[in-house]
Parts: structure tokens; sequence; C-alpha cells
């Protein structure tokens, strides 16, 4: 494990959002994520507005506290702003592994409560055959949930408690705020993601990805999204940026013993997974 890196003090901050937004809100115009499909870059300093903005966008087209959303969407630029629109508007995130297989992916929006989805263009078509007598009544694209006009005022919310329920990865036991601040606050010493880091996130297991994500914001890092990604690609954005860490699918980085890296196993919400990191 490294040392260095400061611990952020959680007990004054009641949400999840919360946690994640003051972490990393003093990083200014510094690269918070690169989406390696589109090439869209993420700011720091663009990341409360664009989750203060679209959280307002998301109640004003109806969405009500402690209400499911579902959402769908794979390691990249509007993943974190979609995730965190959805608490920081009330309501509580279901999220879906980008590459699930159709069965189970039919399966999961078949027992959800949920009435809404936000994805991207890529995954939208596939999502709208896979509705059938489910609740989901509206499937967005998060550009479409940015570009809703909201009317004066509404951008300035009161959030939800910590008590409220904020994530479910199965679709039966919601976590709430505080149990989520929990758990990055037990993480961030474990997985210790500094601001000098750049973090590959090439895995769409949906409790890796929120976590790794979350961590690697609140440290200040530069996530680099890659799903998908080759073994091949995984070793070519490692020497492009420089990788410091990475949340890939195993395999897609060599093994320790011929490459230097080190695998960390850290448990995320009761999952195990491997962060990859260089010897030091």
């Amino acid at each position: 494990m490294r040392a260095g890196a400061g611990v952020p003090i959680f007990g004054a901050m009641p949400t999840w959002t919360e946690v994640v937004l003051r972490a990393s809100g003093h990083r200014g115009c510094r690269p918070a994520v690169t989406d390696v499909r589109t090439g869209d870059v993420l700011t720091y300093d663009m990341l409360a507005k664009q989750v203060g903005h679209a959280a307002a966008a998301l109640r004003a087209r109806g969405l009500a506290p402690g209400e499911p959303v579902i959402v769908h969407l794979p390691p990249g630029h509007d993943y974190p702003l979609a995730v965190h629109a959805v608490t920081a508007a009330g309501a509580l995130v279901v999220p879906l592994a980008a590459d699930m297989d159709r069965d189970a992916f039919y399966e999961r929006l078949s027992s959800s409560r949920a009435r809404m989805m936000i994805t991207d263009a890529a995954l939208a078509e596939r999502a709208a055959a896979a509705v059938g007598d489910s609740r989901v009544r509206r499937i967005l694209t998060f550009a479409e949930v940015a570009g809703t006009v909201c009317p004066d005022g509404v951008d300035d919310p009161s959030g939800p408690g910590p008590d409220a329920p904020a994530l479910t990865f199965d679709g039966r036991r919601a976590l709430s705020h505080a149990h989520v601040v929990a758990e990055l606050g037990r993480l961030v010493p474990e997985a210790m993601i500094r601001e000098r880091d750049f973090v590959l996130v090439g895995t769409c297991e949906p409790r890796e990805q929120a976590a790794v994500f979350d961590l690697a914001l609140m440290g200040g890092a530069h996530v680099v999204a890659a799903p998908g990604a080759t073994a091949g690609e995984c070793r070519r954005l490692i020497e492009e940026y420089g990788i410091t860490v990475a949340a890939v699918p195993q395999g897609m980085v060599r093994e320790p013993a011929e490459s230097q890296w080190l695998r960390v196993p850290v448990s995320v919400y009761g999952h195990t997974m491997d962060l990859v990191m260089p010897r030091r």
C-alpha cells in the first residue's frame, strides 16, 4: 500500500454526493475524467456545476424523492454526473452494468420499480427493446437530462438526509447515504488514490465502477475511462497517460511477476476487486 494521501473528514458531510463533491471541489480546471471512447473531458470545476443542474433537471422532469432511477452507463464522462445528479435530486441510484447480458438485463428491468433510466445513445436502443413489461417509462440519455431547461430557482435545492436511501446494487437492499459515506471513509486509506494518480477504469462491474470513480474524484486523480478496452489497448493507455492505478477486468494487465504491477485486493460494498498498481 502507498502512504501520503490525505484522508477526508466525513463527520459534517451528510450525503454521499456532498462527500464526493466537497472532496473534489477545489481542484479547479484540472481534468477529472477523460472518456477514451468519445474524447470528452470533464474537469473538476464543471463536476459540481453539472451535477447541480442535472439534479434540478431531473426534478423538473418529475423525479420524486426516494424514487429509484436506473443508471445504465459505462465508465466515462457521463457516469459520475448521472449518478450524483440522481442522488442530489434525492432519488435512489440503481446501477446496471453496461456490459450486462441481455437476459440478465431484462430480468433486472422486470424486477425493478424504476420508472426512469439514464443511459447513453449507444445503449438506448437495446434498453428500449428490453423494457417489456417493466415499469420503466422514460429512457433518457444524460445529454437529454443536461439539456433540460429548468425554471428559475430550481438549481439550488435542499438535498436528502443521511438516512435517505442512496444506492442499491441488487434492487432489494438500499444503502443509505450514511452507509455509502462510511464505506468510502473506510476505503480512502485502503485504496490511497492521490491527486497525482492517473486511474484507468475499464471495469463495468457496478460496485467496482461506483467505488473507483468516487475514490478517484475524492482524491483529485485523473480518471481515464476505457470500457471494453483490450489488453493491448490497456497497455497503450498505461504508457500514454502514465497510469498509476488500474481497475480493469482480470487479465487486462500482465501479472506482477512479469510487469512489476501489483494486484491489491480491496473489498467494495461486500465484493472483492483488484486494484492494480506499480510496485513501489
